[in-house]
């Protein structure tokens, strides 16, 4: 069984203590005994995943894929079950992670690479393609602590893909990158698995998971909610997700009703949008420096809102406290929709680039960008919003959310594209 497999994992399980007595956890692991507030990740999973063979993780925020992916490749213990790797292994996991933020891109891929098992004269031999595949340009000499999202997920495939490994574990990293760079990271694992390697991959995109793997397992708190034809678990996971009852999932109600507009002229139906609380466990990454601390959206008269309509004028408001002192802050934020696509986004940088605002450790900043909501087809949607230092070309990322707010779209005339504009005027001259 083991020789034609890759990845062997028999009965994973991974239990968390929810307590925060750090005696009584002591307690617990000496004893060998189980907390009674303890929090079970992942229950008896089972996986096989053949040389030459891609599979695809799928499921919610919270649901074990991240966790799973941590036991494969050693970087967690489980706390029951074995795993056994038949080959160099590569991971691409939480974003940043493995590099220190001091040294630049070149002395981080140095280290990664030697990490993995090179030799200096290897690593000094591909140190030139590995700089071609991130293509990040000047910064692959610059410390990480300058670099955006984007970079970083560069900069971590290109060591990945060139450290030899004939198992390859991937993260949701690559949806930080743009269009180009994610056509590359994709074409590469393709030529990966074409020669015999093996991937695991975790992504919220399911048509992602679709090209690149034949076969998927669908996670659901801790255990295996389907496992088989990608095509098939996916299509599943998608109706379960759009089956949710669009209170945020954590039994907080969804808001005050909005009085609905009167219907746009263009479009002659109204657009009914639920709107989750903000999800302060959502996943984020950063230097610190300000933590999110709520997101939410407020109408004319300054109120919190649960529910939306395409059409009207709506406020989002971002609320960061500081840690330390910060300079040049700018709040900014990304909509996407349920494959994580990018549909729009806007920041606060052109609007005080002549006039910085600074403030001290302890206080609390605020910013608020207003926008007419968009008309958009019906299915989930996700805001990630983002406080950074500095200005658009010269950043540092202090706090970045993923899926901090969700809006469910119930009721749209939209049928084709990706969102309808609120057309304020048309006219036709002879």
């Amino acid at each position: 069984m083991t020789a034609r497999n890759a990845i062997v994992a028999r009965g994973i399980t991974k239990t968390f203590s929810r307590s925060s007595n750090q005696v009584a956890k002591l307690w617990h692991v000496l004893s060998g005994g189980r907390s009674r507030n303890a929090f079970r990740a992942l229950d008896g999973i089972d996986l096989e995943v053949p040389f030459g063979e891609a599979v695809g993780i799928i499921g919610r925020n919270g649901s074990g894929k991240s966790t799973l992916l941590q036991i494969l490749y050693g970087t967690m213990e489980p706390s029951a079950g074995t795993v056994e790797l038949n080959g160099r292994t590569s991971a691409m996991l939480e974003l940043g992670a493995g590099f220190n933020p001091a040294f630049s891109g070149r002395e981080n891929a140095r280290l990664s690479a030697a990490v993995h098992g090179l030799a200096a004269d290897e690593i000094d031999n591909r140190m030139e393609d590995i700089e071609r595949f991130a293509d990040i340009g000047i910064y692959f000499d610059r410390p990480l602590q300058e670099y955006s999202s984007g970079m970083f997920a560069r900069l971590a495939f290109a060591v990945s893909s060139h450290v030899d490994a004939s198992i390859l574990i991937v993260d949701e990293i690559l949806g930080v990158g743009d269009n180009a760079f994610q056509k590359k990271c994709h074409a590469f694992m393709q030529g990966f698995v074409d020669s015999g390697n093996t991937i695991v991959f975790v992504s919220h995109d399911p048509a992602a998971v679709m090209s690149l793997c034949r076969r998927a397992v669908w996670l659901e708190n801790g255990r295996k909610a389907a496992e088989g034809d990608s095509s098939q678990v996916t299509k599943a996971y998608v109706d379960a997700l759009y089956g949710l009852d669009g209170s945020g999932g954590d039994g907080q109600p969804a808001g005050a009703p909005v009085e609905m507009p009167a219907e746009d002229w263009q479009w002659q139906k109204s657009c009914e949008i639920e709107v989750s609380p903000f999800r302060p466990e959502s996943p984020s990454h950063g230097f610190g420096g300000c933590v999110i601390e709520d997101c939410c959206f407020t109408g004319e008269d300054g109120g919190r809102l649960g529910r939306l309509v395409a059409g009207m004028q709506v406020t989002l408001i971002i609320r960061a406290r500081v840690a330390r002192r910060v300079d040049s802050p700018i709040f900014g934020f990304m909509f996407r929709d349920e494959n994580g696509q990018n549909l729009f986004g806007d920041n606060t940088y052109l609007a005080y680039k002549d006039e910085p605002v600074s403030a001290g450790a302890g206080t609390v900043l605020e910013g608020r960008m207003q926008f007419t909501m968009p008309y958009l087809p019906v299915g989930r949607y996700s805001l990630a919003p983002s406080v950074i230092e500095g200005t658009q070309s010269n950043h540092i990322h202090l706090d970045w959310r993923e899926e901090a707010v969700f809006l469910d779209v119930v009721r749209s005339p939209v049928t084709a594209g990706c969102l309808g504009l609120v057309m304020q005027k048309i006219e036709v001259d002879c």
